[in-house]
């Protein structure tokens, strides 16, 4: 008889959709009985994102638990794939090495196991579409925030502090740009980050953000080291060009 763990995910505390902790665990009590599986252990995430793999704690003791050759695992059963990994980089890093301490991995539903040849050539090409797919998906979404910023309309995310969004263009929010305007008034008068910090109630680092922050002297600017989108516009200022100079000599 095979021996096996499995190990199951859920994303959010209250997920009662078809991958709940309970559907996963009948399909995988119901393969193992139908494959005269031995399950040895149930290892098990709640709320924690397969994104990564660091802060997922019974996702670590499942690796050391199966790489414990005294325990003698064959294989790792999940219900889905995307619930053990949904990056195909970090998926295929596990097999690898589940490869080299010859334990298989078994996905119920996608009906793969990597105990065969053709099993894992299927799940390297579906593994292959899903990461195009979210590929497809974030091009789309970088095509929207570059078409939003060259219509000087936002981009996306939370606005700077001191501006709220009016049919998503920016608007200077009054109460907020009253601590904006504190900040550089004290910076002008040549008290440190940390003074204006502790002043103002939050970190230097952002009070250095904000003094650098050109969209309060009117010049909103979408760029990015990485994207390089070099798009800029006109806003309602905050401060004006002398007091921004001034503070940023």
């Amino acid at each position: 008889m095979k021996r096996a763990v499995s190990y199951m995910r859920v994303s959010t505390l209250t997920q009662i959709d078809n991958t709940s902790f309970e559907v996963q665990a009948e399909k995988i009590e119901l393969h193992c009985k139908l494959h005269d599986i031995e399950l040895v252990n149930v290892f098990k995430d709640e709320g924690i994102s397969a994104k990564g793999f660091e802060a997922r704690d019974d996702y670590n003791r499942m690796i050391d638990f199966v790489s414990d050759k005294s325990n003698e695992i064959d294989m790792i059963l999940v219900y889905k794939a995307d619930r053990i990994h949904r990056s195909l980089k970090n998926l295929m890093i596990m097999i690898d090495f589940l490869q080299e301490i010859e334990v298989d991995f078994i996905s119920i539903t996608e009906q793969f196991d990597t105990s065969t040849a053709q099993g894992l050539l299927f799940l390297q090409m579906l593994g292959s579409f899903s990461e195009f797919e979210r590929k497809v998906i974030a091009e789309r979404t970088k095509s929207g925030r570059l078409a939003n910023g060259k219509n000087h309309i936002h981009p996306g995310g939370k606005p700077p502090l001191g501006y709220k969004l009016e049919n998503k263009t920016y608007k200077v929010d009054e109460k907020e740009a009253q601590v904006i305007r504190e900040i550089f008034r004290l910076r002008s008068k040549g008290l440190s980050l940390k003074a204006i910090g502790n002043e103002v109630g939050m970190s230097k680092q952002r009070v250095h953000y904000i003094l650098k922050n050109q969209m309060y002297r009117g010049k909103f600017i979408y760029d990015g080291e990485v994207e390089h989108n070099n798009i800029s516009y006109n806003v309602d200022r905050i401060v004006s060009d002398y007091i921004f100079n001034k503070v940023n000599r």
